[in-house]
């Protein structure tokens, strides 16, 4: 059994007392930035779409412990908008002279043709195909609905090289996923979906989360450290590490608000980049922190959180370990360090 019915029932109760806050917002939520494709930084234009929201979530199994993005994304969506707005976005923001990197996001699965209908699905990636720009594009999907027949659609519609799935993986260890982020899935279903994604011609991102609920900063550390060389004997070279976030609405916020939990350090991720890369010099790795330097996100002391922070976005940009070499002196390092060697202990 995949989820533990007991914590994924709390899970549920949690969700169910948060949904009537659900936004209805039926925009496009979208933004530029700077992304790395193999050995060049190219623009990046990041397309949050408002969709029904993840199906596991919305599922009498409560969805992820950790994930609240639930509660952004309208009951009704408006697809003939969605298209609207792609195709409007999409002229005015690409130039002739550059390329890009486009993100695909929905706060669930894109392959979901119950949260995406296939319709929409094919309707986005032609209008995609339109753009000699456009060398890379990532679609976010949960494993279970990365088949056969859904990456033949993409085959039919653009080049599926140009294609990245990234799917929400958190952790090679099958007891993590069920105990601590209620994933729904195994290691095993994720194997089989890189599997079938490598054999179409797409290429796989892995979302690594660090410190989920239950999971100590020293053991999570070394999970990554598994997971990660897990990852890269499937033949994956993208993989980003999301440090926790708090939701509001998660049992992960329940914990939080009770002093039961801690948002990660931030020389967590500079120590685990740090090894991943040098192990790993060929692997893309991705160290985005959300709401980093603030209390529900990642942090440290406060007074180095934003030099810290800078170096990890060098970094994912350059893939250059010297950008996380530069001498920062704070004394809460020495915190850090004891936080993490009485976890050991202990």
């Amino acid at each position: 059994m995949k989820i533990n019915t007991s914590y994924s029932e709390s899970i549920k109760q949690i969700r169910e007392k948060n949904l009537p806050s659900r936004e209805h917002s039926r925009r496009i939520i979208h933004w530029e930035e700077k992304h790395r494709i193999k050995s060049e930084v190219v623009k990046a234009l990041v397309f949050i779409l408002p969709t029904r929201g993840c199906s596991w979530a919305l599922s009498g199994s409560g969805g992820c412990s950790v994930c609240g993005y639930l509660y952004d994304n309208p009951q009704k969506p408006d697809f003939e908008m969605i298209m609207i707005s792609i195709k409007d976005i999409l002229n005015k923001k690409i130039q002739q002279e550059e390329e890009y990197s486009i993100k695909i996001f929905t706060s669930g699965s894109f392959l979901d043709r119950n949260e995406v209908p296939i319709n929409v699905q094919e309707a986005i990636l032609k209008e995609l195909a339109k753009y000699h720009q456009i060398r890379e594009i990532v679609l976010e999907s949960r494993p279970e609905y990365i088949n056969d027949k859904i990456l033949q659609n993409i085959v039919n519609n653009i080049d599926i090289s140009k294609i990245e799935i990234a799917i929400g993986l958190e952790s090679a260890n099958n007891k993590i996923l069920k105990n601590s982020v209620n994933k729904g899935f195994f290691w095993e279903d994720f194997e089989q979906a890189t599997e079938r994604i490598i054999k179409f011609g797409a290429k796989v991102k892995a979302y690594l989360l660090f410190k989920p609920p239950f999971v100590t900063e020293y053991d999570s550390i070394n999970d990554i450290f598994l997971s990660v060389s897990k990852i890269k004997k499937l033949g994956i070279d993208t993989v980003s590490i999301n440090a926790i976030s708090i939701h509001r609405g998660t049992y992960l916020s329940l914990l939080f608000e009770k002093n039961q939990y801690r948002p990660p350090w931030l020389w967590s991720l500079v120590y685990i980049c740090k090894e991943i890369k040098a192990k790993f010099p060929e692997i893309r790795l991705i160290c985005d922190v959300v709401a980093g330097g603030t209390r529900r996100g990642a942090h440290n002391c406060g007074e180095c959180d934003k030099a810290i922070l800078e170096q990890l976005k060098e970094f994912t940009l350059t893939q250059d370990l010297k950008a996380l070499n530069h001498n920062i002196q704070c004394s809460c390092k020495e915190e850090w360090k004891g936080y993490v060697l009485h976890e050991k202990i202990s």
